[in-house]
């Protein structure tokens, strides 16, 4: 009888843990999420966000000099969709498991293969793909929840931030967003009918000038988009490079080119909106003529 109800017991103990592993709550320290598309680089932080409840963090909760998931829970991760340079070191598109090493003065930031994990009970500096070293921002403002977030800087840089009691990290990235945008501009102009490939060029004569990238091939976009067609837009664009390269005596007279075709077009809707810039720039670039 003793065997019997020893084994009933067992049976419900077994059956009570089987129902409570079935039921779903929410985490203490929820899933979140940071995402940016910083060229045609999409970037991704995915992370568990602990709260500071009043404890002290570094140092104590986060000790010092261990590896830390970098959030709670599953380990912190990060994807690049293409091939990025972090911190000046290059890194292959995918998605790595983020882990520091807090210090007082400077932290150590690792990018791990093995993105899948728990923690960090199972880090294995061995499949380690880079690690580098940054200086922590103390005595900012009380972040309660940890938080990530990308932002870019430039057109082909930018930054994860982390954020959480009074301290913030800033990990810097760069993207190729020359090159893809290069290819696609020639692709762009193979298809283009002639008659329309001169806003092809001025476009890409534009990007250029915003990058402050090649500006020789920008120059030569942009003449060749005012010689094919010519109107306020390309000619005030072109001025912009001339004035890019020293010649402010050009830039005047493409600028001054630009206002006259936009007061001669009635429906030129980017002069409307830019005519009191394009005059400044003139009168600015006149200014630097001796």
């Amino acid at each position: 009888m003793k065997k019997i109800w020893f084994s009933l017991v067992i049976a419900v103990l077994a059956l009570s843990q089987s129902f409570a592993q079935e039921i779903e709550l929410p985490r203490v320290s929820p899933k979140a999420s940071s995402g940016f598309t910083l060229g045609f680089t999409e970037v991704n932080v995915n992370y568990g966000a602990p709260a500071v409840k009043g404890r002290e963090i570094w140092g104590k909760v986060v000790p010092f000099g261990e590896v830390w998931r970098a959030g709670a829970n599953e380990a912190t991760t990060v994807e690049f969709s293409s091939d990025v340079n972090m911190e000046g070191q290059p890194l292959k598109k995918g998605k790595y498991a983020l882990f520091f090493i807090p210090g007082e003065k400077e932290w150590t930031v690792i990018l791990n293969k093995v993105w899948e994990q728990w923690g960090a009970y199972k880090y294995d500096s061995t499949q380690d793909v880079i690690r580098f070293i940054v200086e922590p921002k103390m005595n900012e403002s009380m972040q309660e929840r940890l938080s990530y977030t990308v932002t870019d800087l430039k057109p082909d840089m930018g930054y994860i931030k982390l954020a959480w009691e009074k301290m913030r990290l800033y990990l810097r990235f760069k993207v190729d967003l020359i090159t893809p945008v290069m290819d696609n501009i020639y692709a762009a102009l193979d298809t283009t009918p002639e008659p329309k490939q001169w806003i092809v060029y001025g476009k890409g004569a534009e990007f250029l000038l915003q990058s402050d990238a090649n500006i020789d091939q920008a120059y030569e976009w942009a003449q060749k988009s005012t010689s094919r067609h010519g109107i306020s837009w390309n000619w005030y664009l072109q001025g912009q490079i001339e004035a890019k390269k020293g010649d402010n005596v050009a830039a005047v007279a493409s600028g001054t080119k630009a206002i006259e075709l936009g007061m001669a077009f009635d429906e030129d809707e980017y002069f409307k909106e830019h005519e009191k810039e394009i005059h400044e720039a003139v009168q600015a670039w006149h200014a630097k003529i001796n």
